[in-house]
């Protein structure tokens, strides 16, 4: 056992974020412009990014990682700084539909997940994020918005099944909003990243003052983030 002083921990430089927002607001482009990336693509959303000029390392999963796919991730992951899972909601659909959670445990005789199905998908998609958590790489989830009207307006939520989006605060660094707003007529690309609670589903816990908007170019989203936060040197 060892005890340290808070001031002396080194917190590194990797940030775990998740970027949740509507379709077409640049999630996925923004999430390809960290260091060295390697996105892991549950939903074939990167098929065009090519076309539009984006470089970057993809695996294309139409499934479930399997255990030989997170051996061969264990072993792949060391050549690369930054992981993206794109995105939470499909990936876990598709853990839901897999192989790792079946038998009469977890399926129910309509093949639907019985409880013990539910927490048997939700532990082990918190394990798969906390072994990306702890690779010490960026790890940028792209999630999808769920808008719900509610008495005080529309309220926005990571989009993923389960309760598995009570406990997502409590596995990453940062929870900010993708979307579009008008300045003068022009639309620009903003991280939205309020305090916790309201109408959006956020966080900040790196303790670098996220400015509560930050306006994001194209060509280098991540390094517009990280140049927003105050204290931080290259």
């Amino acid at each position: 056992m060892t005890i340290e002083k808070s001031k002396e921990i080194d917190p590194g430089k990797n940030i775990v974020m998740i970027v949740y927002g509507r379709a077409g607001t640049g999630k996925t482009t923004f999430a390809s412009t960290a260091p060295k990336p390697l996105m892991i693509d549950f939903e074939n959303g990167s098929k065009f990014l090519g076309e539009r000029g984006i470089d970057i390392d993809i695996i294309r999963m139409n499934k479930w990682l399997t255990h030989e796919d997170k051996t061969q991730l264990d072993s792949v992951i060391k050549d690369y700084e930054s992981i993206i899972i794109d995105p939470l909601g499909e990936a876990m659909d598709k853990l839901i539909e897999s192989s790792e959670v079946n038998g009469k445990k977890y399926r129910a005789s309509d093949n639907g997940l019985t409880m013990a199905g539910w927490g048997e998908v939700k532990k082990q998609m918190r394990n798969f994020i906390k072994y990306l958590r702890g690779t010490g790489k960026n790890i940028i989830i792209v999630a999808h918005v769920k808008e719900i009207n509610t008495e005080e307006g529309l309220s926005h939520r990571i989009q993923v099944a389960t309760g598995l989006s009570d406990e997502i605060p409590n596995m990453v660094d940062v929870i900010s909003y993708m979307g579009v707003q008008k300045v003068e007529d022009k639309a620009t690309r903003v991280l939205f990243t309020p305090q916790q609670g309201g109408s959006f589903d956020s966080k900040d816990r790196t303790g670098r003052g996220i400015p509560e908007v930050v306006e994001i170019s194209e060509k280098n989203g991540w390094n517009d983030f990280i140049a927003s936060m105050k204290g931080v040197t290259e």
